[in-house]
């Protein structure tokens, strides 16, 4: 396994970056263009749809623990059936600053394969990148 850790501060409340990390509308706009969509719940499916519908036998995860406003972690999956595989599981944790007008989140990714991707990373930079620029200007960034 190999784990990267991307660490940024932005200029909003707990929520409302859990907000952008939780709204299908809302990830669109940073997560490389995909709207990510669950119930947030335990258990729940997590789906990646692109405009057209679901990303097809492609992307699909599951939430394994989610504290509104404070901690997500999610596995993603590329393939169905015997064809799944494990590809990553992923650890949103947002921490209020400065009396919670600004935010640090901390995203850590494992990869299970372990293998160093340097696309891989580049996704998950602009992915964090995004989320910063999407709530503190509104601007969308792909």
């Amino acid at each position: 396994m190999r784990t990267r850790t991307f660490t940024l501060y932005i200029a909003a409340t707990p929520d409302r970056v859990w907000r952008a990390l939780t709204d299908p509308a809302e990830t669109r706009r940073y997560y490389l263009g995909l709207a990510v969509d669950s119930t947030w719940t335990p258990g729940a499916p997590i789906v990646f749809r692109t405009a057209q519908g679901p990303v097809p036998d492609a992307l699909h995860g599951e939430i394994i623990h989610a504290i509104p406003g404070s901690c997500l972690i999610h596995n993603i999956f590329t393939g169905v059936g015997a064809e799944q595989e494990a590809h990553c599981w992923l650890t949103w944790d947002l921490t209020a600053v400065d009396e919670g007008a600004l935010t640090r989140v901390c995203l850590s990714c494992d990869d299970l394969d372990g293998r160093a991707d340097p696309e891989r990373d580049e996704a998950w930079s602009r992915v964090v990148s995004g989320l910063k620029t999407v709530v503190e200007a509104g601007a969308a960034r792909m």
